[in-house]
């Protein structure tokens, strides 16, 4: 296993990071001065006079081979289209983003307000980025990129902030972030072209996506609570979320209400109203003060202990300096009922039959969430573990063998998945709540994010979305 004993690096994706914290910081925007006036951050949308209700997401176009991908924003600002000194936005503090847990999906970094007009350039410093993949023989090799740099990024067309509330995403492309030599990643390097900024407007409530308003399996700390609201820190991203609840709001697993949630760690499922309002429709607790949960992939088996790389994170002992590190998780004192799957939205609860996940289908190449009712130890460390979580993951591939509701997915030479597990192809099934958005045929490169089930022979994916 790597030990992890430099925290930052930047590079690719950092610039990609940039750009979405750039809109991201925008959108924290609570008002607008005049040139070169400071971009505070508010954690709930109250629009005023020129500013718009606006909350900024990112998601990742994944690397086959890459693992982990963190970068940092130092500073953002925004270029009027018209001219005149750039709008510096307040960065959230101590801000690391990890991006390859995000493939196929766009996830919350910031809501706020973003102040109107027309902008043609993000104008951002990223620094510390650094990733982790896996060489041809499953071992983890970690890549530094440049401490700092600075980069404007034109927006082209030039993005228009009206009054409506808004949806702001940013997609990095990671692969498009990476270097290579004779096919081995060997560095970072970003480009204008690494990413793509995209904006909608909230959808209908029951039938948002991940890039309309959707909230699916958000975890975080609780660290504010007035009735009906609440306020919870998002992982490693240092950024806040305000949500709002009314009597059908569902409180489970330790959690009966919004005075139960201070200092908790939860997962909570919502939307987003049509004034930019974030509502929760559930809340679930995972850990009290005491407790933690590590997200991350499952890189080898041996008996019943896990090797996992950590991907993200939050709780007691949890912070960015853990992400891209490994960690050993045995399992061998929990019984079945200690392992879920959690699918985000009821998702999870739309498996077809035959398909498990527990102590004896739990298989390395699985993307998991471990509660832990103690502190996070240190990398390389034992998490004594509480609960397993299967979380949703993305892969990525050729399809073959096309038809109405299934298809197959022939993973890339250099697929971590194929690394890990040995296998290379991953069978995918269409249901009703896949959000597809593309023909799928043979032949045809896609992303697809689900959830990943070992039946014993082969992989079984489960699709929540394919782009």
């Amino acid at each position: 296993m790597h030990t992890k004993n430099f925290k930052h690096s930047f590079g690719p994706a950092t610039r990609v990071v940039i750009a979405f914290m750039l809109t991201a910081l925008i959108a924290f925007a609570s008002g607008c001065g005049g040139g070169g006036s400071t971009v505070a951050a508010g954690p709930t949308p109250t629009p005023g006079a020129g500013t718009t209700s606006t909350q900024v997401r990112f998601g990742d176009a994944p690397a086959d081979s890459v693992i982990s991908f963190e970068v940092s924003v130092s500073t953002l600002t925004l270029t009027p289209a018209g001219g005149g000194t750039p709008i510096s936005v307040a960065v959230p503090a101590n801000n690391r983003i990890e991006l390859t847990h995000q493939s196929g999906k766009f996830e919350p970094f910031a809501v706020g307000n973003l102040p109107q007009g027309t902008f043609s350039a993000a104008n951002l410093t990223l620094a510390n980025s650094e990733l982790t993949f896996l060489s041809t023989t499953g071992t983890p090799v970690h890549v530094n990129g440049p401490a700092s740099s600075s980069i404007s990024i034109p927006l082209s067309p030039n993005l228009t902030i009206s009054a409506s509330p808004l949806v702001l995403n940013i997609d990095v492309n990671v692969g498009a972030s990476i270097t290579t030599a004779a096919g081995v990643v060997n560095g970072i390097a970003f480009t204008s072209t690494s990413f793509t900024i995209t904006a909608k407007a909230p959808g209908t409530a029951n039938n948002q996506q991940d890039d309309d308003g959707e909230f699916e399996d958000v975890q975080g700390t609780v660290t504010a609570v007035s009735a009906p609201t609440f306020t919870m820190k998002i992982g490693s991203t240092g950024s806040s979320l305000t949500f709002t609840t009314d009597a059908t709001t569902e409180f489970n697993d330790g959690v009966t209400g919004v005075a139960s949630l201070l200092n908790q760690v939860v997962t909570v499922e919502g939307f987003t109203k049509s004034d930019g309002t974030l509502f929760a429709k559930e809340v679930e607790g995972l850990e009290n003060q005491n407790g933690a949960e590590v997200e991350g992939l499952i890189t080898a088996i041996s008996g019943t202990t896990l090797t996992v790389t950590a991907q993200d994170g939050i709780g007691n002992g949890m912070d960015d300096t853990k992400v891209g590190s490994t960690f050993t998780v045995n399992i061998a004192g929990l019984n079945a009922s200690k392992f879920r799957v959690k699918g985000g939205n009821g998702f999870g609860g739309n498996v077809p039959a035959g398909l498990t996940f527990d102590n004896t289908t739990i298989h390395q190449g699985q993307r998991i969430e471990v509660d832990t009712d103690a502190a996070v130890p240190a990398a390389n460390g034992a998490i004594a573990p509480d609960k397993i979580n299967l979380q949703q993951q993305g892969v990525s591939g050729t399809v073959a063998n096309a038809a109405a509701s299934t298809f197959d997915i022939n993973l890339a030479a250099d697929s971590a998945l194929k690394t890990i597990s040995g296998q290379t192809v991953v069978h995918v099934t269409k249901i009703s709540s896949t959000d597809s958005r593309v023909t799928v045929a043979n032949g045809g490169t896609v992303q697809v994010r689900g959830l990943l089930f070992w039946n014993g022979t082969s992989w079984q994916l489960i699709a929540r979305r394919i782009r």
